[in-house]
Order: C-alpha cells, then structure tokens, then sequence
C-alpha cells in the first residue's frame, strides 16, 4: 500500500521506486541567497539561461561533471567564470589525475579562472550573492553562483522499510529486499552482474534501467548488464564514456592526449575496467564490448593505434 500525502490509500502489486537523485547542498552561510544556483530540474535549468543571457561574472563551485559543463557553457556565452574545487584538478574523483589534468588545461586554455585546492567558507552579499569567500581568505566578486557538488539518492520513502546504503539496494534483476518492490535510475543501488554493486548517476542508466525494470515487474528473469555510459561536450571537446573504473585502477592512453584526440583506458588486472574516447568517434560500442568481455588484453596492442580495437584481447 502506498500512502498519498491527503491521506489517499493506494495499493498495488508491484512497485517501482523510481525517486532520483538531489542536488547537495552546501551548509555555509549565505547558501539561501538569491543568485546562488543548483542545476538538477527544467526549472533549474531556466533560471540559470537567464543567468547566462545577463552575463558578468560566474563562480563555479565543484569542478565535476555539472561544474565543468556549466563553466563551459557561461564561457562560451561571454561570463568569466571562477571555478572552485578543493581536489587538485578537475573531475579528479571520476577520472583520477591524469585525466582530470586535461581537463583543466582545457579549462585554462579557454579562460576559465581555476581556484583548485581549497573550499568556500560563505557566500556573501545584501539582497542577493555577491561574492563568494573561500576557505583561503579570498574573496572572489560574482554576479551567480552555481553550486555543483554532488547528488544524494532520494531513499526517504524506503527508509526503514527496505534495505538502504547509498541508495535503494536491489540485485541483478532490481528487486529490492522486500517483494514486489524494484528500484531504477539514480536512486538504484544495483549488484551489475559484470562489474558489481554500484550505483550510477548517468541519463543513459536511467533511460534504460526504467523498462528492465518494467520486465522484471511483469515477471521476466532479467539481469541487468548494460555497460555504464554517458558523454560530455566541453567547448571543442567531446567525449564518450563507458565502463566503470576504481582508484588504483592503471590508465593507459591510445594516442596523445596532448592533441586532444584520444582513448584512454582504465585496466585492473590485465582486463579494460572503462574507456574514453576523447574527439575520437565510433569506437564506444567496441570500448563497451572489452568491458563486457572481461577477457586480459595485450596493453601494448590496446595502445597501438594501428590495432583494431577488437584485436586487441590476449590469444
């Protein structure tokens, strides 16, 4: 039985959690201001075009995915942008140095001001922010802020009925722990069958993870394996995605990252854990097969940009 907030009671057979994922918040004074931004709804997203129409100046706070992307897009409109981050580089907790380097020579090479290395102490201002102080003392002038710093599963209405750690735990085929009752998308804590329990973040999981779970609902035996993917375009940058790497995990290049057409690959024991194709394209669906296959590869022919990447697995 679900309840409805008017009291409605609403019974069912199956049930699909389906709740998301919300932006964190930053518990420094000031983060109620006018001006200071979240990027997660249609609504969020309409606020933050008439940021960037207004133009001046924009402070950044996180340099992940939604960070970068944002700087991208108000440089590209003309806004100089402050980007703040308390990791050494950019996107650094997803990528790992090397890549989150190259991200930040992009950023640079585009005129993005990066403050990396510290946090924000407070936003400041009298009827909206003004600037923004940092955790160095500074403080940095600002038209908006967008506070880009993470999402946390929405699990409120699982709380205390079903199994919950960092998100709706469900398994192969997204049961949760109690029947009848799946979980997908953001708020899904999912045991992948080829790459064990994670819980992913990006639109194409949730574009796909929805109708499986749709299946397993009407009683089908699915396992749910797609390879983890998504994209990013950053200025003349774009880039694929798929797989899902750890710390520790080695990082090997096919091509030189300083020309900014490149793979980059992510290995654990000999075998292909992700790849990112980096201004180089058609080649995601055979970066997806060497994750799926899990089979040991030969690093000095996945390198050579000369083998075919479906030639690459050791004989």
């Amino acid at each position: 039985m679900v309840v409805l907030t008017d009291g409605e009671r609403v019974g069912y057979d199956r049930l699909l959690l389906a709740t998301g994922a919300e932006p964190k918040r930053l518990p420094i004074p000031g983060a109620d201001l006018p001006g200071v931004h979240v990027l997660r709804t249609v609504a969020d997203s309409d606020a933050l075009r008439d940021v960037l129409d207004a133009g001046g100046r924009l402070v950044v706070v996180g340099a992940g995915w939604i960070g970068c992307e944002v700087a991208a897009s108000a440089r590209q409109r003309g806004m100089e942008v402050t980007v703040i981050e308390p990791q050494s580089v950019p996107l650094e907790r997803v990528l790992g140095p090397e890549l989150g380097a190259f991200y930040r020579d992009v950023h640079l090479d585009h005129g993005v001001e990066l403050r990396l290395g510290g946090g924000v102490e407070a936003f400041e201002g009298a009827d909206r922010v003004e600037r923004v102080r940092t955790s160095d003392g500074a403080s940095v002038e600002c038209d908006a802020v967008v506070v880009g710093i993470g999402v946390a599963p929405r699990t409120e209405l699982a709380e205390g009925v079903l199994d919950v750690d960092d998100g709706v735990v469900v398994d192969a085929g997204l049961h949760a722990s109690v029947d009848g009752v799946f979980a997908a998308g953001d708020v899904a804590n999912h045991d992948h069958p080829l790459l064990g329990r994670l819980r992913v973040e990006h639109w194409a999981n949730a574009l796909e993870q929805g109708p499986a779970a749709a299946r397993a609902m009407l009683g089908q035996d699915v396992a749910y394996e797609r390879v983890p993917y998504f994209f990013s375009d950053q200025y003349d940058v774009g880039m694929e995605y798929a797989g899902h790497s750890r710390p520790g995990d080695e990082v090997v290049f096919r091509g030189d990252p300083a020309t900014r057409e490149f793979i980059a690959f992510w290995l654990r024991d000999g075998r292909v854990t992700a790849g990112m194709n980096v201004n180089v394209w058609d080649v995601n669906e055979q970066i997806q097969a060497l994750v799926r296959e899990g089979a040991t590869v030969e690093v000095g022919r996945l390198t050579d940009a000369d083998v075919e990447l479906d030639e690459v697995v050791a004989r």
